[in-house]
């Protein structure tokens, strides 16, 4: 293997490092948005029902007891609505951390994954240099040998 094979895993490396980390991004940004638009939705369902009631205590000054219930009733509807949105949105964000978290995670594993894979290739290449190496050596070595050995014979 070159530095080039090297160079080119380490780049594969850290491009699926990135892409990981964009995806992870773009889900906690697509979290975030889902949680603003159901946070939105509580605001708007808060303020109808403030309205209501607002609506509803005015007819009950002129109503009677009967009407009083009706407006616990509708009260009671609003907040429920109120607190089953807010539930969604807390349910949807915790469901959008844990997709960030495994995301990231799996980019951990990648990440440790290449890591090994190069590291394996680096000593790889380590041993066939050093191989290489001490071929050559022995190379020189019986060549220098062989050039001593003609000195002293003509000598």
């Amino acid at each position: 293997m070159t530095d080039n094979t090297l160079d080119n895993l380490k780049q594969k490396a850290s491009e699926v490092g990135e892409d990981l980390k964009f995806k992870a991004k773009e889900a906690q940004l697509q979290g975030e948005k889902a949680v603003d638009d159901l946070k939105h939705s509580a605001s708007e369902a808060k303020l109808a029902g403030e309205e209501k009631l607002t609506d509803l205590k005015r007819d009950a000054q002129d109503s009677s007891a009967d009407n009083k219930a009706v407006l616990d009733d509708k009260l009671s509807a609003v907040k429920d609505k109120a607190a089953a949105l807010q539930d969604q949105a807390s349910e949807k964000l915790d469901q959008l951390k844990t997709e960030a978290s495994h995301k990231l995670d799996e980019a951990k594993l990648k990440a440790a994954e290449l890591k090994n894979e190069a590291a394996a290739k680096i000593d790889d290449l380590k041993v066939h240099a050093t191989e290489k190496f001490d071929e050559i050596k022995k190379k020189a070595t019986d060549t220098l040998n062989s050039l001593k050995g003609d000195k002293t014979d003509k000598g």
